[in-house]
């Protein structure tokens, strides 16, 4: 766990708000926890919200100052495992800030490679890929929109969505055959291809078929 107290206010751990701040984290991790290991067990549709309570021996009252429903703790799950980085990079000859965003999905994933596995084996995959894509949609488009490339309308969110969902279905494949590459080279096969997101400039030139 990240150290949630200044080291260097000697008094720091007898403050009521410290305290209270460390008090709720532990709270919400021990929540998140039991409903990762949950779903170990069994279906996400199964799980109850008394299922999580007993898991992570929390009063209900408890369990709904933190979390509006069991979505809202999966969400809340994902969240925990951080944000992808950004990087700077030299792109079609102009260095360029990008979200490193494939190393992060790819290497959390292998981190987590049971509880993925189990999530991606179950009836209810569709429901936590759909939260995945989510969050992976909400990343990139307030990344290009810090970086100025995103354009309002059609234009931006056909970028957005063809980036999400080409890295998406790449790491499918990848859970769904049992992990046959490291993360690395998942990681480095896609970054080659994509570009990080970023397409190489067009020569401009028209490449029509060849004649019969």
């Amino acid at each position: 766990m990240n150290q949630l107290l200044d080291a260097t206010a000697p008094n720091a751990a007898v403050f009521p708000g410290n305290r209270h701040k460390a008090r709720a984290r532990r709270t919400r991790e021990r929540l998140i926890d039991a409903m990762y290991l949950l779903v170990l067990e069994k279906d996400y549709r199964e799980i109850t919200i008394q299922d999580v309570l007993e898991k992570a021996g929390v009063a209900r009252s408890t369990f709904y100052a933190h979390f509006r429903d069991k979505e809202d703790l999966l969400v809340a799950g994902y969240e925990w495992i951080g944000t992808p980085p950004t990087k700077l990079l030299e792109v079609s000859g102009q260095k360029q800030v990008v979200l490193d965003v494939s190393a992060w999905l790819f290497a959390a994933t292998e981190r987590h490679r049971s509880l993925t596995t189990s999530f991606f084996s179950n009836p209810s995959q569709n429901i936590i890929l759909a939260h995945l894509e989510n969050i992976l949609i909400i990343q990139v488009r307030e990344h290009y929109q810090k970086q100025g490339i995103y354009s309002e309308g059609l234009h931006g969110e056909v970028a957005v969505r063809c980036f999400v969902g080409a890295l998406l279905g790449l790491w499918l494949w990848w859970v769904r055959h049992g992990y046959p590459c490291s993360a690395q080279e998942m990681t480095e096969a896609f970054d080659a291809l994509m570009n990080n997101g970023v397409w190489p400039a067009s020569t401009g030139r028209i490449v029509r078929p060849a004649k019969p």
